[in-house]
């Protein structure tokens, strides 16, 4: 009679069966990370773009092109540097702000063209800088490791000189010169700062490196607060409409109105003791509306304390809920 003998062969997971990727779940997480900071990057610079268009309209497009400019070169130039690009990206849109600081303050007679060719000057020095040293730079974006503090002395080294000639532009309203001098001294300010950035472009990049880092921390880290921020703030707006609910009612059932409303003493309305309950809850108190009877400013210091130390317990249970598992105390109820 033949024995059957169990096969003792180790049996391999099915493909269907078989576990996802180690990475799939931190991959999904930065492209979502990516897309929030894309958008806020984006609002950022519609606002930037709408602010100075008041300034100068050329400017306004001359900002956008050279955004597209720059982030399709450094996309060329560094593939898969997502977060890298998002940070130049609004570097460039607080760079615009200061340049339009500096040509209302000192620069708003000069013509529209030497304008947009002042402003590309550095980003195109930069660009130039960059793919002049390309090998070096890419190691550092690629390497996405954050450098904590180590390069300070070299951010100042670079920053310095560029304040410093932004400094000095302030004296060039006081000669009353002629609107061409005026703009040749405007070139030639900006040729000098755009010769700084050619010369520190690796460091400008590991500046910015360091910023897309803690850009994709922070989105990655405000992915994990949604919940829990989203129960506080119901909480708080329940708690809101618990004392508005109470304002009105008050003033409904009370011989004389407990409220002066911008000037005159009158009953309260519910929109009114909402919009009154999210000022005193949230400290603000504007002084349109105030409370005049006892009662009332009881109520308003119970919800003052309230909406103070819910603040305070609320968010630190959100940065809490914020943490790593693993470094979380075992007494936090998050």
């Amino acid at each position: 009679m033949d024995q059957i003998v169990p096969d003792r062969r180790p049996r391999t997971a099915s493909p269907s069966s078989a576990a996802p990727p180690a990475g799939s779940h931190a991959n999904r997480g930065a492209s979502k990370s990516w897309l929030g900071g894309a958008l806020l990057t984006a609002l950022l610079l519609g606002l930037i773009a709408l602010s100075i268009r008041s300034v100068s309209g050329n400017l306004t497009f001359v900002l956008l092109g050279s955004v597209g400019l720059v982030v399709g070169a450094f996309h060329y130039l560094f593939p898969g540097s997502q977060f890298f690009t998002l940070a130049l990206t609004n570097f460039i849109g607080v760079y615009a702000c200061i340049f339009v600081f500096f040509l209302e303050s000192n620069f708003h007679n000069i013509n529209p063209l030497a304008q947009g060719i002042a402003f590309v000057l550095p980003l195109i020095a930069f660009l130039g800088g960059a793919w002049w040293r390309a090998e070096d730079i890419r190691r550092i974006v690629m390497s996405r490791r954050l450098r904590e503090g180590g390069h300070f002395d070299r951010i100042f080294l670079w920053m310095a000189p560029v304040w410093g000639i932004g400094a000095l532009t302030f004296l060039v309203p006081a000669q009353d010169m002629e609107a061409q001098a005026v703009g040749a001294v405007f070139l030639l300010a900006m040729s000098a700062i755009a010769a700084i950035v050619a010369l520190v472009s690796r460091d400008i990049a590991v500046f910015l490196l360091d910023a897309g880092l803690l850009f994709e921390g922070f989105f990655q880290q405000s992915a994990r607060l949604v919940l829990p921020a989203f129960a506080f703030l119901t909480f708080y707006s329940l708690c809101i409409i618990l004392f508005g609910a109470i304002y009105t009612i008050m003033d409904r059932f009370m011989a004389e109105p407990n409220f002066v409303i911008e000037g005159v003493r009158r009953d309260i309305s519910f929109a009114e003791g909402i919009y009154f309950s999210i000022v005193t809850f949230a400290t603000v108190g504007y002084g349109d509306i105030h409370p005049v009877s006892g009662p009332v400013r009881l109520i308003c210091g119970v919800e003052i304390i309230m909406g103070v130390l819910l603040l305070l317990f609320g968010f630190s249970a959100i940065i809490g809920h914020a943490r790593p598992v693993g470094r979380q105390d075992r007494n936090d109820p998050l």
